[in-house]
């Protein structure tokens, strides 16, 4: 069994533990973990996303008038509203007017936004940082929001600032992997304004009124004050179902804070979000946010995850440590740990176990 699917074995035998948390500048929920007592991750699990329906709607998208359109009325300064893998968000281009256009929509002022974007957008946003890779089928369903401060370039939070995308700490959270409609307008958008422009997101419903309360994923559960006021809908038969909260209101995306290492608010598919962050701290026994070389072989040497990789000499594990630590530092950090467990990488490292 390689080395990958024996991490996500082990994790898949814990129970889901207690993560810290911290309270979000936008006023969202943290987790509240004691709720559940199931795995972080079970390779076995069933996905909400129908598999031909994605199929369908990523051959769609590619050739489509309509996402055509949505591109233009972004680029001529409007407002769309695109379905995503949490339902539907509202979407603008960076700057005063596009904050001010989705604050009419949205019927709402002074609150900051988010920003959406590629690996490429990321790494530009976050002075560098590489992306988790999250298009795969680990995470093919999977919406995530990274936030931080200590991360964010000058010359990008500055040009945020102007659209209100800054938080009162200086963090801006950005989202990735929205799903097959709108990265392609995020490519559409690289490619035209080079890096230059940021995509403003919000949830696409009313401010104050929570996410629609529905079954599915339909244009008909969106408030009709924000079908008036948006300039364009992408309407398309969506590829997933919802995950409801106690309310029973679609689930927003998980948010990541990079900086505490932990999840400020719960979102559709916690479990797959949370299954880096479970075996994370469980190797990170110092809490220094980094795994170092000592911390990685006492895991691997207390058995935790078979027989064989407990018996693997000291060379084989140095080797799988530098496996995952991509930049050579001496230290894996969850961004790295989060690439190998969701990429393909470890195919190379063929390692049995009992």
């Amino acid at each position: 069994m390689i080395l990958r699917h024996a991490l996500l074995v082990f994790i898949a035998s814990q129970a889901y533990t207690d993560t810290a948390t911290t309270t979000s500048v936008y006023a969202f929920s943290s987790v509240n973990s004691s709720k559940s007592t199931t795995p972080a991750y079970a390779p076995s699990a069933s996905s909400n996303t129908n598999e031909d329906s994605l199929a369908r709607v990523k051959q769609w998208s590619a050739s489509s008038p309509m996402v055509d359109e949505a591109f233009d009325v972004l680029c001529k300064g409007g407002t769309v509203l695109c379905p995503t893998i949490v339902g539907y968000s509202l979407f603008a281009l960076d700057g005063k007017e596009g904050a001010a256009k989705l604050d009419k929509v949205k019927g709402r002022e002074n609150k900051p936004y988010g920003v959406v974007g590629s690996e490429a957008t990321f790494s530009r946003l976050f002075s560098g940082r590489t992306a988790p890779l999250m298009k795969n089928d680990f995470c093919s369903d999977m919406f995530l929001s990274f936030v931080s401060s200590d991360s964010v370039s000058n010359e990008a939070r500055d040009q945020l600032r102007i659209s209100r995308a800054v938080g009162p700490s200086d963090e801006v959270a950005m989202w990735i992997n929205s799903g097959p409609v709108f990265d392609t307008i995020i490519e559409k958008v690289e490619a035209k304004y080079e890096g230059t422009r940021y995509i403003l997101v919000s949830s696409g419903n009313l401010s104050g009124n929570g996410n629609p309360k529905s079954s599915t994923f339909s244009i008909d559960a969106i408030d009709d004050e924000i079908l008036a006021r948006v300039d364009m809908v992408v309407d398309t038969p969506h590829w997933s179902d919802p995950e409801l909260d106690e309310n029973g209101r679609w689930y927003s995306a998980p948010m990541f804070d990079m900086d505490s290492c932990a999840f400020r608010r719960v979102g559709k598919n916690m479990e797959t979000a949370s299954v880096v962050l479970s075996l994370f701290h469980e190797i990170d026994v110092d809490n220094s946010q980094v795994i170092d070389l000592e911390e990685f072989k006492v895991f691997f040497g207390s058995g935790r995850i078979g027989k064989e990789l407990a018996n693997l000499h000291e060379e084989e594990v140095e080797t799988m440590f530098q496996l995952i630590d991509e930049d050579g530092s001496g230290e894996i950090d969850f961004e790295e740990m989060y690439s190998f467990l969701s990429s393909n990488k470890s195919v190379s490292f063929n390692v049995k176990f009992i």
